[in-house]
């Protein structure tokens, strides 16, 4: 680790600590030196006011950057609680791309005051993004470019470059076009500094480049990234007409976001769960796949109670208890599928760290008793309704509140933990799920199915 990451995590750490003190100059200093991405995971564990305060100390292109940084719920809370001239004035200096996707977070009449108060020409750029799918080659573009004639020479093309330097980031190439806009072909920006001066762009270009269009899905932009291996590619209209560019650094979070989703929609989850404050909303996001799960396993309680028909007494009691037990350890493989996937997820992705342990700890377990809490109260007034035992169905529904429980501690705790002892959450973790839920969920059951059921 280099000394420059080392004190950028130092900094990280100390963000809190110079709050605490209201030190502002030790503030800004911070803020100054260190990267963007830092001050984006420092404000994640700050409380919204804390976080203004911090958006205040900054330039608004230094806010900026950090804004492009934060992902999802974060986000979203922190650019609805800023002024709306802080944020207009933050707006006004990002990327056309980062822009867009900032104001397609606002609420719409935040959205529309914020475009009434803008600039000409970036209101202009904005509403043109925004008029594409936002998952789109249309939506995820730039339209910041280096765009010259193709009747132009070389030494006119740089030219062009140099007075576009301080308005287009990272330039590889230089978009070559005819009179009507059209995209004929692109040059390197080394083939235009190694060529003559005097050289037409249309003798130096390349004709046979890849183009994207406007409506090409991002995971296809990807893919031709990836088939191609580009670092940029021009975007075209349905005319043929160049209209913005996709660099790597948007197709990189095009493939996190896409990998992200198909990762969690595995666990029934969403990626705002890692960064959502709400125990209910979380709840109410993983709760109907978890609900479509209690229906499967109830119908194998059935399966089994045909084969073994349950009448009354302590040992009948047991019998019942039985029935049930697919449905326990599925229910609790699932509360710790989803938790562990949080955090995993979060640990990958630096969103949560080690010193986040309490609070997850706090959240995860409040997200598994309540969605225990309903599926408990359902399998109770199921074997009340369907067996006419609404005492068992109580004792049975309180051991599966608890189990639940335990497995959404453990779900969060097993992935920490190996964390901790440096051992990869995503490969160990599973195998300690389904053992230690297992094991813990059938001591937990018998044990309260004995002692009450049985009393």
């Amino acid at each position: 680790m280099s000394e420059k990451t080392k004190k950028n995590n130092m900094d990280a750490v100390n963000l809190e600590e110079l709050l605490e003190k209201k030190d502002n100059a030790a503030l800004r200093k911070v803020l100054k030196d260190q990267h963007a991405a830092d001050i984006a995971e420092a404000l994640i564990r700050l409380s919204a006011e804390d976080k203004i305060h911090i958006i205040g100390l900054m330039s608004s292109e230094r806010a900026s950057e950090v804004l492009v940084e934060l992902d999802g719920q974060e986000r979203y809370e922190l650019i609805h609680n800023l002024d709306e001239k802080k944020l207009v004035q933050i707006i006004g200096i990002m990327d056309s791309d980062d822009a867009a996707d900032v104001i397609g977070e606002l609420d719409e009449e935040v959205a529309k005051r914020i475009l009434r108060a803008m600039p000409g020409k970036e209101l202009q750029e904005v509403r043109t993004l925004l008029r594409h799918d936002e998952e789109t080659a249309g939506g995820i573009m730039a339209l910041e470019i280096v765009s010259v004639n193709q009747k132009n020479t070389a030494a006119q093309a740089l030219k062009v470059l140099r007075n576009k330097a301080g308005e287009v980031d990272d330039v590889y190439n230089i978009y070559v076009v005819d009179d009507a806009g059209i995209l004929k072909g692109i040059a390197s920006l080394q083939d235009v500094v190694l060529a003559s001066p005097r050289a037409k762009l249309e003798k130096i270009m390349d004709r046979e480049a890849v183009v994207i269009h406007t409506d090409l899905d991002q995971e296809e932009v990807a893919n031709l990234f990836q088939k191609y291996n580009l670092v940029a590619a021009p975007v075209v209209d349905e005319k043929g007409r160049l209209v913005g560019r996709i660099t790597v650094d948007d197709v990189l979070h095009v493939v996190e976001e896409e990998v992200s989703e198909d990762f969690t929609r595995m666990a029934g989850i969403t990626d705002d769960d890692i960064s959502e404050k709400s125990v209910f909303k979380i709840s109410s996001v993983r709760l109907p796949w978890l609900l479509v799960a209690f229906v499967g396993e109830m119908i194998s309680a059935k399966v089994l109670n045909h084969f073994v028909p349950v009448a009354s007494g302590t040992l009948d009691n047991i019998i019942l208890a039985t029935l049930f037990i697919p449905l326990i350890m599925a229910m609790a493989g699932n509360i710790g599928i989803q938790s562990s996937t949080v955090i995993i997820r979060g640990l990958a992705t630096g969103d949560i760290h080690l010193r986040d342990t309490g609070r997850r700890l706090i959240r995860e377990s409040s997200v598994a008793f309540v969605n225990g809490l309903v599926i408990a109260v359902l399998l109770c007034g199921m074997i009340a309704v369907w067996m006419h035992q609404p005492r068992m169905g109580f004792v049975l529904g309180f051991a599966l509140l608890i189990v639940l429980f335990v497995a959404g501690l453990t779900g969060t705790l097993v992935p920490l933990i190996l964390k901790r002892f440096h051992v990869d959450p995503a490969i160990a973790t599973g195998p300690f799920i389904t053992t230690s839920n297992d094991v813990l969920g059938l001591i937990i059951y018998y044990s309260i199915v004995s002692s009450i059921g049985g009393a």
